[in-house]
């Protein structure tokens, strides 16, 4: 099995090797051994056909990580880091993604710097084109509020228009001195108005508190994996890091 994780970020090449050997992703060989070699000649077998040329022409950073028992290489190709990892089990190649994103994102958001995922991640069988599992990248607030909010548009959306149409009742029902008790027709409007309230309210909590627990459980993992052609809420979890 490979994956292809492709992102852009302000961290130069030492930076990203320094992360990486923080967290113990390179290998315990010299990047220009035999080995290395080895290990590049496998993932460039797997690579499309149509970026094998491009493949060949750049530099490779060899990485390997014991924990995943995950191995592959991390490169530059116009202008974006490309992560390709090798593995043959799908539940231990999920796992690495998801660390090597964590370890990215980590520390990217302890020194302020923007990362940004391009595309889904892709796991696919090696020599084959078909993805049987994607992942997106919810490493940030930003990505996970996004999702949340496409994932639960409906509860996001009767949320807000729910709090506006409140704060209207509130307002209108508020003792006003132009209040006329005297007026039927006023008094039979704000007292309609002031039924209202309560089931209004209710509404916007239980919309609300839908919506933030679905937002409270992307920060489980780093990504949401799904299969495609499936709706994106039927996912895959990744073993926990």
């Amino acid at each position: 099995m490979r994956a292809r994780i492709k992102f852009t970020t302000e961290f130069n090449k030492d930076a990203l090797v320094g992360i990486l050997r923080e967290h113990h992703w390179l290998p315990g060989f010299d990047q220009n051994s035999p080995e290395a070699s080895k290990l590049i000649a496998e993932v460039q077998d797997s690579v499309d056909e149509e970026d094998v040329v491009l493949f060949r022409g750049i530099e490779k950073i060899v990485l390997s990580n014991t924990q995943t028992e995950s191995k592959g290489t991390l490169s530059l190709e116009h202008e974006v880091w490309v992560v390709r990892l090798l593995n043959p089990s799908i539940n231990l190649l999920q796992l690495a993604c998801q660390t090597l994103v964590t370890h990215i994102v980590e520390n990217a958001l302890r020194n302020h710097k923007k990362i940004d995922f391009k595309g889904p991640i892709q796991i696919v069988e090696r020599k084959r084109k078909e993805t049987i599992i994607q992942g997106r990248v919810l490493a940030t607030p930003q990505d996970r509020h996004a999702f949340a909010r496409s994932n639960r548009r409906i509860e996001y959306r009767i949320a807000q228009i729910g709090f506006v149409t409140l704060l209207v009742l509130l307002l209108v029902t508020y003792p006003w001195s132009w209040h006329d008790p005297k007026n039927p027709v006023q008094t039979w409007i704000l007292s309609v108005c002031e039924k209202f309230i309560g089931s209004v309210a209710v509404t916007t909590l239980i919309s609300y508190f839908q919506y933030w627990t679905f937002l409270v459980s992307q920060r489980e993992h780093a990504i949401q994996w799904s299969i495609p052609g499936e709706p994106e809420q039927l996912t895959i979890r990744a073993p926990s890091v």
